[in-house]
């Protein structure tokens, strides 16, 4: 008995240890917005794997590799001159769909240590389309105690801002054609 009232006294001391060794949880951030255009329409702005130059005011300049074929990467920079490289993962024009991927993390980019993203565009039944860009990512800080720029709010909100820059520019040019 006095073994099986060690092992739990041990396991209790030993439990919140084991709670903050653990490194960073998954965070994800879904932001959506309504476009008053057709789906359509809003995939022919956006369906090019690279056309993110030219809809997200966050992104200067965009290369890939094989534009949309499958496995193609891309490399984007940022208004701060920060690369990412991003591989596209599934590509479904008939369902207005693409997921894709960071291939290696940037924090001058993103304070973030991983990163995949989805960009789905719906119809809204009256015309329009509603996106949903999805996103589940680590932040690049792998402790238990990340500084205030390297929190998951911190990440959670630049990812957002990134989404958000892109949404609102692309629902402006959908709109305005």
């Amino acid at each position: 008995m006095k073994i099986i009232n060690r092992a739990a006294l041990a396991g209790l001391l030993l439990f919140p240890a084991l709670c903050l060794a653990h490194g960073p949880s998954r965070q994800k951030v879904i932001e959506k917005i309504d476009i008053n255009a057709s789906p359509a329409k809003v995939w022919n702005l956006i369906s090019d794997f690279c056309s993110i130059s030219k809809w997200n005011p966050m992104v200067t300049a965009c290369t890939s590799d094989k534009g949309t074929a499958p496995k193609a990467v891309r490399t984007i920079t940022l208004k701060n001159g920060a690369k990412v490289r991003e591989q596209l993962a599934h590509y479904a024009p008939d369902k207005h769909m693409m997921q894709f991927f960071m291939l290696k993390a940037n924090p001058k980019a993103f304070p973030v240590s991983s990163h995949g993203s989805k960009i789905t565009l719906k119809d809204d039944g009256k015309g329009g389309t509603t996106m949903i860009w999805w996103g589940a990512f680590y932040r690049a800080f792998p402790g238990p105690t990340p500084p205030p720029e390297l929190s998951d709010a911190a990440c959670r909100k630049a990812i957002s801002t990134y989404y958000r820059a892109g949404m609102e520019q692309l629902k402006k040019m959908a709109e305005s054609r």
